[in-house]
């Protein structure tokens, strides 16, 4: 309980002051980096009955008890508030009724409220002492001056976050779960500042799939609590703000006088002014098309910072919707998506441990440690399992001066990316790397920076594996797996982890399960000091003959018992050569092991790394005395010759995951030849486009021969069969360049070096896995990769008309980065057709440059396009430089540069 236990009170009849929340600086301020530093120095604290003569918690006027911005850069969690306002049940669990107020007798000046946290109600009590400028509230209020109950839940989100200045941004979807102990869930509306009626084919069914997510939640509009936001100021609603959030109050069909529907919308900005003017705002031009009576009326039902728009407007003026899933008096889920009660929920606590349990993701080889959790489903039904992860934050010191990174996000400084698996499994039979080998049935889209991760599903009866993971393997972090039913379910940790082994790039890993039990005068049967010994369970395995294993460790067994911390038995298990073919049972009792794990230790786990001989063979566990029962788990990890399978896993929405066989075979002699030439040190010519100059001579091949050639490669690279076919071909580039020396479109075109050109996933995976990554290059060295047929120079016909968006990293986002937009290129999430020519990852010294190249540089909406799509996939915070840049100022650029160089050089 937050806040018990710290109070000053004096006798008869002081008032409760917070000693753990203070009246001061401590409780305003974490590390002083945002707006609200600056009212340092100037606020006062004073308690409602300072501040109006006749203060309450809630205004008798319903309009009057909404939240109203203050100062304080919060408004994701006044726009959560309105949950409570909509669910007397909810409100009651927050702000529990009958605690004394003012004027009363029994008034103490202070309140206590609750929110929920990592799978509990939290209680915090604070002092009814607000900030205030002036006598004035300067943070959050209700639109009526006498009510507090907003202020009084503002202080005491901001006690558990450690200060107000740690409520500045946030997300929606967050302070719903906290207020109401349920789900949300957030949509992205697409590009931002995307005109309302789509420009293209491509841009209609966009707009198509938006109008039907929003028509999905029509059946739950009037239970559940929907909020907007918008990332940017988009042009025609300027006064909307940026990274702003605002309610949907209500929204419905309204008939036309046409006979045609629109659908209207009613927002409530928590500035508390309007700041819109669109054609449904007071006397706007959308009116004239509905009955006059019906205009009347809902133009009545707006309060002081409210406004209508239609459908159209809402879906191009918002980036995204956040919808918190309705909570009924008892206290169960309604699904958004079929409006149904999910009335069975369980929830079990995790972790991800370094070295021990953090895998991450699928592309990694130690994705099988991850924590895992079985759920079990009775009968077919509909069923949400949610992961979330406990926020960190950076400086967890009040009085820290230093400051948070710039450029890192507000979600990247907090959390980790992460994701949901989940495996249709026969519990009895588990083989985890067979499995792991096989698409999940159910996943989130992708490993994502959020709080909360929601997977959706009808699920049949049976066993279901969960595996949750961070993108990067060993992250650190705990968690909380939570799972919403509408039929009866049951969720179990399961306590036997995949052991952690260096897998190699020609062998695998294959991982067995096994369960039983020690029973008191049946099958506990001690140590080998006993006769009963030979009692205890068997397990038996092989070990094959397979000469493509490298010598060394081929074994790995662990050893569970599931037992508590305070209960532990010691535990130890022999491995036994038996004959194969024949019972275990048959081993001879004079038998030595072939190896063993003892002593015998009071742990959780003993494991055992051995090389074994081919052959057959049996595991005894046991405990060290007879007569001692628990259950316990066997993993047996035995290396294996096979090719790798991997999914490559990748941050956003860029390819959809799939399981690629053989991404470790190496690609055509050709191919590699080129590769390994382009990656040599070779310094003896200059390189750099960015040094461009005038021709010095005649280039050796036309461009007609140019174009044959590039038609002729293009014929050549096709998916090979069963493979999934990129929508264009692309080739890898790689070009290095001595600094200081002055350059010219012929040594740069001499020194790009062709890696190789790719038409599928596949073909594009067998490159990049044998690549170095942009971080691990040297200064001065670029990578390329463009559409076939163009090549990575402004003179290119693909290219000379148009231009690059510019971004600069500091050193170590640079590999990050790149995956992601090559990614998002291959996967074609620009949407700009045809105009994208390709990409380029520049290693400098001091920093690293990405860009990205398309045809036309006169086209503003569609470079303006490829600046969003880009902020997006590369994660990019918005004080991030990005500078276009037209090939045709490059190359005269590159002309003043050559000569001045080359002048100096004498």
């Amino acid at each position: 309980m937050k806040g018990e236990g710290r109070v000053a009170c004096g006798q008869g009849e002081a008032l409760f002051q917070d000693l753990d929340f203070p009246s001061d600086d401590t409780s305003l301020f974490s590390d002083s980096t945002t707006p609200v530093a600056r009212l340092q120095g100037n606020i006062t604290w004073r308690r409602p009955q300072e501040i109006c003569q006749s203060p309450v918690l809630f205004p008798d006027n319903i309009n009057l008890r909404h939240a109203k911005q203050g100062l304080l850069g919060d408004c994701w969690f006044l726009c959560a508030c309105t949950v409570l306002l909509k669910n007397k049940h909810l409100l009651n669990k927050v702000l529990p009724p009958e605690q004394p107020q003012w004027g009363d007798s029994r008034y103490r000046g202070f309140f206590r409220l609750r929110f929920w946290q990592q799978g509990y109600w939290t209680e915090v009590t604070i002092d009814d002492r607000l900030p205030c400028i002036h006598s004035t509230l300067c943070f959050s209020s209700c639109h009526s001056p006498t009510g507090f109950w907003v202020a009084l839940l503002e202080k005491a989100y901001a006690k558990l976050h450690g200060s107000y200045e740690r409520l500045w941004a946030g997300q929606v979807s967050e302070a719903l779960v906290d207020l109401t102990g349920g789900l949300a869930e957030q949509w992205s509306l697409g590009d931002s500042g995307s005109e309302a009626e789509p420009r293209s084919e491509q841009d209609s069914e966009q707009f198509r799939r938006r109008r039907l997510d929003l028509n999905l939640l029509y059946p739950v509009k009037d239970d559940c609590v929907l909020s907007c936001s918008t990332h940017r100021s988009p042009g025609g609603a300027s006064e909307l703000g940026q990274y702003h959030a605002l309610t949907v109050m209500e929204w419905l069909d309204v008939k036309t006088v046409s006979g045609s529907k629109v659908r209207l919308l009613r927002i409530r900005n928590p500035w508390g002014r309007c700041c819109w003017g669109g054609g449904w705002i007071g006397s706007g031009a959308g009116w004239k098309s509905v009955d006059p009576h019906c205009a009347s009326d809902l133009q009545a039902r707006v309060a002081e910072g409210e406004f209508w728009l239609d459908e159209a407007e809402f879906m191009s003026q918002f980036d995204d919707v956040t919808v918190g899933y309705p909570i009924s008096e008892e206290g169960h889920l309604k699904s958004i998506y079929t409006g149904c009660l999910l009335t069975h929920s369980h929830q079990l606590p995790g972790r991800w441990v370094k070295g021990h349990s953090a895998g991450g993701s699928r592309n990694s080889s130690s994705y099988g440690t991850n924590p895992k959790f079985w759920l079990k489903v009775s009968e077919r039904g509909e069923v949400l399992v949610s992961l979330l992860q406990q926020r960190k934050w950076r400086n967890m010191e009040k009085h820290a001066q230093t400051h948070l990174e710039d450029t890192e996000n507000t979600k990247h400084q907090h959390y980790q990316a992460t994701a949901l698996h989940m495996w249709k499994v026969e519990k009895k039979h588990l083989n985890l790397s067979r499995m792991l080998n096989k698409p999940p049935c159910a996943s989130t889209h992708c490993h994502a920076y959020e709080r909360e991760v929601v997977l959706r599903g009808q699920l049949e009866p049976g066993y279901h594996l969960l595996i949750p993971s961070t993108y990067k393997p060993g992250a650190q972090g705990h968690f909380l797996i939570r799972v919403f039913s509408s039929s009866s379910i049951s969720l179990s940790a399961l306590r036997s982890p995949a052991p952690s082994l260096p897998l190699t790039t020609d062998v695998e890993w294959e991982t067995s399960y096994f369960w039983g039990s020690w029973a008191e005068g049946k099958t506990a049967g001690g140590s080998r000091n006993f006769l009963s010994h030979w009692q205890n369970p068997f397990f038996p395995f092989t070990v094959s003959d397979d000469s493509a294993v490298t010598p060394g460790v081929n074994v790995r067994i662990t050893l569970h018992q599931n037992s508590p911390d305070t209960d532990l038995l010691p535990i130890g298990f022999h491995i036994y050569k038996v004959v194969e073919g024949e019972c275990a049972q048959t081993i001879p009792r004079d038998e030595d092991p072939a190896a063993s794990c003892v002593p015998h230790c009071y742990t959780q786990d003993v494991s055992l790394a051995c090389s074994l001989p081919p052959g057959a063979y049996a595991i005894l566990p046991s405990t060290y005395e007879p007569d001692c029962s628990a259950d316990f788990s066997l993993s047996l990890a035995r290396r294996i010759h096979r090719k790798v399978v991997k999914s490559q896993e990748r941050l956003g929405r860029a390819i959809q995951e799939e399981a690629v066989v053989g991404l470790r075979e190496a690609p055509t002699e050709k191919i590699m030849n080129n590769k390994f030439d382009a990656l040599k040190d070779d310094d003896s010519g200059d390189h750099d486009q960015d040094q461009g100059s005038p021709k010095d001579g005649e280039k050796e091949k036309s461009e007609d021969e140019d174009r044959e050639q590039n038609a002729s490669r293009r014929k050549m690279v096709v998916p090979g069969p069963g493979e999934h076919p990129l929508q264009y071909n692309y080739t890898f580039w790689y070009s290095r360049r001595t600094p200081g020396r002055p350059a010219s479109t012929q040594s740069y075109e001499q020194n790009i070096k062709q890696i190789g050109s790719f038409a599928s996933v596949e073909q594009f995976w067998r490159f990049y896995s044998h690549m170095i990554r942009p971080g691990d290059l040297t200064g001065h060295s670029d990578f390329h990769l463009f559409k076939e047929g163009i090549k990575p120079m402004w003179e290119d016909d693909a290219n000379k008309m148009g231009g690059k968006w510019i971004i600069r990293l500091r050193k170590g986002l640079a590999s990050r980065c790149w995956e992601n937009l090559i990614l998002a290129m291959l996967g074609e999430q620009f949407m700009v057709g045809e105009e994208i020519c390709g990409a380029v990852v520049s290693v400098r010294f001091q920093e690293d440059i990405i860009s990205i190249w398309n045809k036309t540089a006169s086209d503003q909406s569609t470079t303006a396009r490829i600046r969003d799509t880009l902020r997006r996939v590369l994660n990019l915070p918005p004080n991030t430089i990005m500078e276009y840049k037209t090939h045709t100022d490059s190359i005269n650029f590159g002309y003043l540069k050559y000569y001045y160089l080359k002048s100096l050089a004498g």
